[in-house]
């Protein structure tokens, strides 16, 4: 019977010295490396950052599925963030110049919907209410220019 048994580094750097036994030996990443026997179980104490060569496979499949997951939760919560901040602001692009509807009374966003042709259902005030109105009536129609001009 052999007297080393093989474990694998399983964790973040790409190498790892032993400093839980003080054997010197230097782990490399995913990679079997024979310890002697003894010290074996010392090693898979730290399940963090050594497993058995047998169960390798199976925790690397597992990490890569865990670091997916965690990068699509990160991609939709960014994307969440973007279109909350863009529901949240009221500028628009008119001929290349930025405004800001916010600022706007309720005098001054009526004008700008005749100007603009636009088709607002509801009350004018509240006008930040009437306000998210004109903002979306308006980026609903930048869309639909876009859309027939794509076409």
């Amino acid at each position: 019977m052999s007297n080393t048994t093989n474990i694998v580094y399983i964790g973040k750097k790409p190498f790892k010295k032993d400093t839980v036994c003080n054997t010197r030996t230097i782990f490399k990443q995913g990679e079997p490396t024979a310890v002697p026997s003894e010290l074996v179980q010392r090693f898979l104490d730290f399940n963090e950052v050594w497993v058995a060569e047998k169960d390798a496979k199976a925790y690397i499949e597992r990490q890569k599925l865990r670091e997916e997951e965690a990068e699509a939760a990160r991609i939709a919560r960014e994307e969440a963030e973007k279109q909350e901040a863009l529901d949240a602001s009221m500028l628009i692009i008119v001929d290349g110049e930025e405004i800001d509807l916010g600022k706007y009374s309720s005098n001054q966003l009526s004008t700008f919907v005749e100007a603009h042709d636009l088709t607002i259902e509801g009350a004018k005030k509240p006008v930040p209410a009437y306000c998210k109105k004109v903002r979306d009536a308006f980026r609903a129609s930048v869309a639909d220019e876009n859309t027939d001009q794509g076409e």
